[in-house]
């Protein structure tokens, strides 16, 4: 990735987390387009190179909230995730 975080907490779902215990994903693609249509219901615009917290509701995420990031070199979102998601979800 591009950029640097500084340490600090970070949003997944409903809770917050240390930078340290986060890896940057591959977002799973149906939890993308749930993304991408949240964002542009709620005016947000998603940026190559810019990280953003979108928050978005569903069934499944009643309140859920994400860092994603929009690498220039690929189309898909990737988003800070538990260190455990790191495997198998991309």
């Amino acid at each position: 990735m591009e950029f640097d975080l500084p340490d600090g907490l970070y949003p997944f779902i409903d809770r917050r987390f240390p930078l340290a215990e986060l890896a940057m994903i591959e977002v799973p693609p149906a939890l993308e387009q749930l993304l991408r249509s949240q964002a542009k219901a709620n005016g947000v615009d998603i940026h190559r190179g810019a990280p953003v917290e979108l928050t978005c509701q569903s069934a499944e995420f009643p309140d859920g909230t994400f860092l994603v990031y929009w690498p220039y070199e690929e189309d898909r979102l990737h988003m800070l995730a538990p260190k455990r998601f790191r495997g198998g979800l991309a």
